[in-house]
Formats: structure tokens, sequence, C-alpha cells
């Protein structure tokens, strides 16, 4: 099981979800400000791991319709609640999200995981943080597409897929669709097909069961530390972030499947919860927010006391959100779809082949 990656996901989540409480602090406590961008690391490694992820799983055998539906099953039911949720907010108190559209057409285009221009010009959904949930859904379809290529090529072909999206976007006229599909974050996609191709690789698996991943891993760590000290846009923020993070990602992906995984029920239980807590933390935080500053008042331990409610509210409800939303649901999909049992099912049990085949520690 991939536990170390899993684990990682929800940390990039959380660090997500942290960079939000300090914006939501800057823009509404006068006198906080914070200055420390955590969503960098959060954002790449969750979008490179998704990319990785996809190259682990899949079966060559699977189909393109089949394999769509699959990840519909598991990302549709918990997006579209949240929005749901986040829509009616939004009808209730508009301000609570900034700068949110709720006209008909919006709201569609949330659902249906169409990008479009929110009221203060940035590319979002009712659910601001779906916008990332758009470009998995788009990289989701190219890697169903790629399913029909010869095995060999598949994973390729799903990254030339990616480029060609990027460069054709550029014949579009201005606007949301060209803005978006041109954007170089795109490639973090393909950065973390590139780690998943790569420990597939003899030489690589072999060269990771003799050597250590935490010094890569390490150093991944003060790679992103230091992207986050500069501010850089287009391509130079993704040049300054890809590289550590596919370390970070190469170190705990080589651990996880050929040396020593992390353990553990609680290691576990948080990997299955980085969706819910993507999703969740952006419905929590303004509710959250107005209570802290009302009632402890829009200073320091104000705002200490609403990251701590925040992420333990938003953890508490991701765990109920997995058992009472994500995994029944997709259960239930699967069934009435008449699709495979879990391809992540089968991929959890190739790490304990591995360790009757030389794992080292």
């Amino acid at each position: 099981m991939l536990n170390t990656i899993s684990l990682i996901r929800v940390l990039s989540c959380l660090a997500i979800a942290i960079f939000h409480i300090s914006r939501f602090l800057t823009y509404n406590y006068p006198s906080i400000e914070i200055d420390f961008n955590l969503a960098g690391p959060g954002f790449h490694l969750f979008l490179q791991i998704s990319g990785f992820v996809l190259v682990y799983i899949t079966n060559s055998n699977d189909r393109p319709v089949r394999f769509m539906a699959k990840r519909m099953a598991r990302i549709v039911p918990l997006y579209w609640t949240m929005t749901t949720i986040a829509v009616v907010m939004l009808c209730w108190r508009p301000w609570l999200f900034q700068g949110a559209d709720l006209s008909a057409m919006s709201v569609l285009k949330s659902y249906m995981f169409v990008p479009g221009i929110d009221k203060i010009n940035h590319i979002h959904p009712v659910l601001y943080v779906g916008w990332t949930l758009n470009y998995m859904m788009l990289f989701y379809a190219l890697f169903s597409l790629s399913l029909l290529a010869p095995k060999a090529w598949q994973n390729w072909t799903a990254i030339a897929g990616l480029l060609s999206v990027m460069l054709l976007g550029n014949l579009l006229p201005q606007g949301a669709f060209r803005t978006f599909y041109t954007d170089p974050i795109l490639l973090e996609f393909a950065f973390g097909c590139l780690v998943g191709i790569a420990l597939r690789q003899p030489s690589v698996s072999k060269w990771v069961k003799e050597t250590p991943m935490w010094p890569m891993m390490t150093v991944g760590c003060i790679g992103l530390f230091m992207a986050t000290l500069g501010h850089f846009q287009g391509w130079a923020k993704v040049m300054a972030y890809s590289p550590p993070a596919a370390l970070v990602l190469f170190a705990c992906a080589g651990k996880d499947l050929y040396r020593k995984p992390l353990k553990g029920q609680l290691v576990h239980r948080l990997g299955l919860l980085s969706f819910g807590v993507y999703l969740i933390h952006p419905i929590v935080l303004p509710f959250l927010g107005i209570v802290v500053g009302k009632l402890i008042g829009q200073t320091w331990l104000g705002a200490i006391a609403l990251y701590v409610l925040t992420l333990t509210a938003t953890i508490v409800l991701a765990d109920l959100a997995h058992r009472f939303i994500e995994k029944p649901s997709n259960t239930w999909l699967r069934q009435k779809l008449n699709l495979a049992p879990s391809l992540a099912s089968k991929a959890d049990k190739e790490p304990e082949r591995q360790a009757h085949t030389g794992r080292t520690a």
C-alpha cells in the first residue's frame, strides 16, 4: 500500500488549507498579515501525485470508458456534494466566498468541470479549490484515450496528449479556456507520470532498493521551502517547484514500492482523507473565521485558534465524508455501472508481493 504517498498527499492538502487560512486572516483580520506560501508545495505535490498514481494503478487491459467511469465515481460524488453546499451557502450569505459567481452558467460549469471566470477575474468554480479538479478531469480524459495505444506507449501517449493540449490552447481566442489550458502547471501531471515510469525501470528499482531515500526526500523538502521564498509566476513557478516536488515524490514512492513503507492504522487512515480535506476546508473556514473573530477577537490569539479549529474540524469532517459519502457512493456507482473492483485495491497488493523479492529497510 502506498502509505507514504498517501501521507504526503494529505499533508499537501493540509498545507493548502493552512495557506487559505492565512489568506483569510490577512484579508479579514486587520492587525494580521501572513505572507508565507505553503500552497505552492501543496498544489505542485498534489498534481504530481495524481499523475504518478494514474501510472501506478492503471491496468493496461482497461478500456477508456471504464477507466473514466472509475475516476468519475471516485471524484464526482464528494465534489458535487461540497459544490452544492457552497451554492447553498452563497445563496444564504453571498460574501462567504469572495468573488464567487452564482449565475446559472457559472454553477453549471462548476458541476461540469469547465473552467470559467469569477467576479474577481480568477478562473475558479463556485467551490474555488475545484480548479485543480478541472485539470484532473482533463488529464483523466487524456489518460483514458491513451489506453487505446499499445501498452508500451500508453503513458507516453498521455504525456504527449497533455503537451498537445497546451500547444493547441494557444490557438484559442483570449479567454478562460486559453489561459487555463496553456498554464504550465499542467506539466506537473507529466512530472508525476515520469516518476512513475522511472520507478518501473529495472535499473532504477534496483538502485532504489540499494539506496536510502531519506537524503533525496530531505533535498526535495529543502527545495520546496526555498521555492516558497520567491514570488514566481508562470513557467518560473513550475521550474522552481517541479524538480524538488519530483524528488519528494520519487523518494516517497521508492520507499513504498521497494523499501520499507510507513505502517500503522493512523497513517493509513489519514491517507484516505486527502480529498475530503482538500474540498471541505473552504466550507469550514469562513464559518469558523466569523465565530472566532467575534468570540476571541481579530488578534493573534484568534488567529491561532482559527488554525487549530479549522484544521481539526476539517480532518473530522473529512473522516465522516469518507465513511458516509466517498466510500458508499463509490461502491454503489461501481455496482450500478458494472465496473470491476477498484484497481487501487489490486495495486495495494503489489508492495506486499515485493516484500518477498528483496525489499530493504
